[in-house]
């Protein structure tokens, strides 16, 4: 009773509200509404992953990706925006959990990525994963292995060296500033794997291209990417 009581005090003291349109919500992290209007990403570049109706988009064209396929669960928009930064910034865990849920409804219908060995995270240098205490990418990767039954890997690739935040470069500063930046843990063996590299977001394809390079050379036999958005 008197959990109750100081549930609903709680309750009316600090209303929870949807993170997307902060309207008042009961329970979860966002309103039946916004999540009714999220809608999976469906018509994709065979290549990279990005919205372009089941054709070749202008990102693939005078590139050369080094993994095999590319997947965005929805395009990005201001709901997603909202819900990454708070995945990044905020209640990081819940909406790791909404993700996973989301990103399982879609694997599962879709089934893009047919075997998949290790799934691991696109890695934080360890100074930044410092500062922010996780590396939302891996709480990514452990909820939706959890879900798929996939083999986890958390630390698969290491960062090398500290890289600027590709936030605010172009296509080609983007492509120099992660070139040669990771490298596979030391004594893991990934030949003839099939490795599922998965990221908040894919926007030109560097950072997840240098990271399936390194797969390559280190014999993986397919690489796929899974990004929850596409910019």
């Amino acid at each position: 009773m008197k959990s109750n009581i100081l549930s609903s005090l709680i309750d009316l003291l600090f209303p929870r509200t949807c993170f997307s349109c902060n309207d008042r919500i009961q329970n979860d992290i966002i309103c039946e509404s916004c999540l009714n209007s999220l809608e999976f990403l469906t018509e994709v570049c065979p290549v990279c992953g990005a919205y372009d109706q089941g054709k070749t988009c202008l990102i693939c064209q005078g590139n050369e990706f080094q993994f095999d396929k590319a997947r965005s669960v929805f395009q990005f928009n201001k709901m997603i925006l909202n819900l990454i930064h708070d995945l990044k910034y905020d209640e990081m865990r819940k909406v790791a959990i909404l993700f996973g849920k989301l990103t399982e409804d879609y694997l599962r219908e879709f089934n893009p990525f047919q075997s998949v060995d290790i799934i691991a995270p696109v890695p934080l240098h360890k100074v930044k994963k410092r500062s922010r205490g996780f590396n939302q990418s891996q709480l990514l990767t452990a909820e939706i292995s959890r879900r798929m039954n996939w083999p986890h890997e958390p630390n698969l690739i290491q960062r090398r060296r500290f890289t600027e935040t590709q936030t605010k470069l172009g296509r080609k500063d983007r492509k120099k500033n992660v070139q040669d930046a990771f490298s596979l843990k030391a004594k893991l063996n990934i030949n003839n794997k099939n490795i599922l590299i998965v990221d908040d977001v894919f926007t030109t394809g560097a950072t997840v291209n240098s990271i399936s390079s390194v797969l390559r050379q280190n014999g993986a036999a397919k690489v796929f990417v899974l990004t929850i958005a596409r910019a």
